[in-house]
């Protein structure tokens, strides 16, 4: 999706919207709106509703985001955001927090930390990570935000209930060459980075991240070319027309297969994608595994995609080829794992069986595990 990110992002370079949801609120919350006198505080809550961990030997990993809501008629600005993880003892077991103390205080690691009044942001959660041996069954994140104006404090409440989630459908990695994920899902991926709740995002019809856990496979070579020669031709791309494979079974409930190829997105305007929308996507392929997973594969190669609307596909069958239209700027496969076709769905957390994690000079054989921006992979 790295078309998108240049032309929409260009639009939203800040995360400012207006909006009217209503977040989970504390009881000092609940106090001030008790209270016809008392200015109301701001509003912290989280989204998705359902919040899944995802990990690995490494750790684990909370991908969701915070929509803040300044109710103040001043401008307010976050000092910090703590953690606080209880066990399922409701045991003190961690806490952690970003803030303003020092002289590169970590709070800057969130960009737009100053709300206008009346308005809402939506800020992406910089505590993601935690220690693999952490119960998170309960983690209580505390909001300090302060006036521009008159510098009173105050602190919000959110509380979390993360569930771990275990991907049902046994998937295979849909490229049968050697790959690397030029961009995952990590904290600093674009496809995490979707600001889904702003005017210009709505306009193109975007409800939820429906890539939140998605991937940009790029295929590569022994020393990781992506191409040979300038790149200024499709077929200088080591990946351009390589063939697609199922990643698992299911039935084909939606597809494209007209779009032509769009090398460096010169033809990617907003004005054409609130026109449409689907040209986000490009040529693309929706395979639905049946049991509440779907597998969406994107900027497919023009006339590539064999199936139909309606045909059951095998895992490993043959599907279509790496193309370069829609939003790819580059011959890649974007691939996810969904709740649901369109926009407004979630991603899911994917994992992959039987693959070679390639380690420089040396691979390790991995029976089932996740992959994530940097990691360079292939079938076995």
């Amino acid at each position: 999706m790295l078309r998108l990110i240049s032309t929409i992002v260009a639009a939203i370079a800040v995360n400012a919207f207006t909006l009217g949801s209503e977040p989970v609120d504390d009881k000092r919350n609940a106090a001030n709106e008790a209270s016809p006198t008392a200015e109301a505080m701001p509003k912290v809550t989280a989204q998705p509703q359902k919040i899944l961990i995802e990990r690995d030997p490494a750790g684990q990993y909370l991908n969701f985001d915070f929509v803040v809501e300044n109710l103040k008629n001043q401008p307010v600005q976050i000092r910090s955001i703590e953690a606080s993880v209880y066990d399922t003892k409701n045991k003190l077991s961690f806490r952690r927090a970003v803030d303003s103390g020092g002289f590169s205080p970590a709070i800057e690691t969130i960009p737009n930390r100053e709300i206008a009044a009346k308005e809402t942001a939506l800020v992406f959660n910089p505590l993601y990570r935690f220690e693999p041996y952490l119960e998170l069954v309960r983690i209580r994140f505390e909001f300090t935000f302060t006036t521009k104006n008159d510098k009173k404090e105050s602190k919000v409440e959110v509380v979390v209930t993360p569930t771990y989630y275990e991907t049902k459908t046994k998937l295979t990695l849909p490229v049968k060459r050697r790959v690397q994920v030029e961009s995952g899902h990590d904290f600093y991926a674009h496809h995490r980075r979707l600001n889904y709740f702003h005017p210009l995002a709505r306009q193109v019809g975007f409800k939820a991240n429906f890539m939140r856990y998605g991937y940009d496979f790029f295929v590569v070579d022994a020393e990781g070319n992506q191409k040979t020669g300038s790149g200024d031709r499709y077929e200088d791309y080591l990946g351009f027309g390589v063939p697609l494979y199922a990643p698992a079974a299911g039935r084909v409930v939606a597809l494209a297969n007209d779009f032509p190829e769009d090398l460096f997105g010169r033809n990617l305007t907003v004005k054409s994608l609130t026109s449409e929308p689907l040209l986000f996507y490009g040529n693309y392929l929706l395979i639905d595994h049946l049991n509440g997973e779907y597998s969406l594969l994107v900027h497919l190669k023009q006339g590539s995609v064999k199936p139909k609307v309606g045909d059951m596909v095998k895992q490993g069958q043959q599907i279509a080829q790496i193309g370069c239209s829609g939003s790819a700027e580059r011959p890649h496969l974007h691939y996810e794992l969904q709740s649901g076709g369109g926009f407004d769905v979630e991603g899911l957390p994917s994992y992959f069986d039987n693959f070679r994690r390639i380690l420089g000079s040396r691979a390790m054989d991995v029976k089932r595990g996740r992959v994530d921006s940097g990691d360079i992979v292939e079938s076995k």
